[in-house]
């Protein structure tokens, strides 16, 4: 095998969460690019029959798209059956779907209420859980597994007042260490943590005032495809001895905290 024939997906089946006009869409397009047949979710069915119609056209992976709410047992069951009666066995998970950010705009601390809390550890936490006990039978049975959680640099350092987003993603820490031993040697799982990122490498509305980007080593925004190396990375055969690890891509943030 060449080395770059490592990276190569063909054949494979791909679930992604959180697909949307971001990392989770540039993911979807290289895994299918690749060769891989991938599994679109996301809340609203639009823009995901978008990306699997330009997907379907290219020739290369297929694409399905299946709205999903992440946070809800019952989508994942229905988005794993969907993509198993589609393409068969599940080989990777890309968990990108996220909740409970809150901005001072918000309401500051008060804002993270019981509703809150519990979206964050449903879609942050709860999902890659559910999905790895979905799949484990697919993945057991062809040993090439790859689950992918998506980290933020909030679960690494406190980002006030999102206080229970970044709690849950400390959690999904943890969890993906801890299905790392539990799932071995069929399946590796790991986090990709990435930073401040928009479409374009833009600063978002949302974002201004924050001071993001002068937090990043780089000192800038990365763009939503400077994240994609790093996820056929890890779903690929080129990270075949990497588990229980956590790949950044976040412009130095974390890495340079001082």
């Amino acid at each position: 095998m060449s080395v770059l024939d490592r990276f190569r997906l063909d054949g494979r089946t791909a679930i992604l969460t959180g697909v949307g006009p971001g990392v989770g869409e540039h993911v979807a397009r290289a895994y299918a690019e690749l060769g891989a047949n991938v599994v679109i979710s996301a809340r609203s069915q639009d823009r995901l029959d978008v990306i699997a119609a330009d997907i379907n056209a290219a020739g290369k992976g297929r694409a399905l798209a299946i709205a999903a709410d992440a946070g809800r047992k019952a989508d994942l069951e229905r988005l794993v059956t969907s993509a198993r009666d589609a393409f068969g066995p599940i080989h990777i998970i890309f968990n990108n779907a996220a909740a409970g950010v809150i901005y001072a705009a918000d309401g500051g601390l008060g804002a993270n209420t019981d509703e809150v809390w519990q979206t964050a550890m449903d879609v942050n936490v709860m999902a890659t859980w559910r999905l790895a006990e979905l799949t484990e039978s697919d993945m057991k049975a062809h040993g090439k597994g790859s689950i992918i959680s998506v980290q933020s640099c909030g679960g690494f350092t406190p980002i006030p007042p999102a206080v229970a987003y970044g709690v849950s993603k400390a959690a999904l820490l943890f969890l993906v260490r801890e299905l790392a031993k539990t799932q071995a040697p069929h399946t590796r799982v790991n986090c990709l943590c990435v930073g401040s990122m928009s479409p374009d490498g833009q600063e978002a509305d949302i974002h201004k005032g924050l001071g993001l980007a002068q937090r990043n080593a780089i000192k800038r925004f990365g763009a939503a495809d400077e994240a994609v190396g790093a996820a056929i990375l890890l779903a690929s055969d080129a990270s075949s001895y990497t588990t229980g690890s956590t790949v950044f891509t976040e412009g130095g943030r974390v890495g340079t905290i001082s």
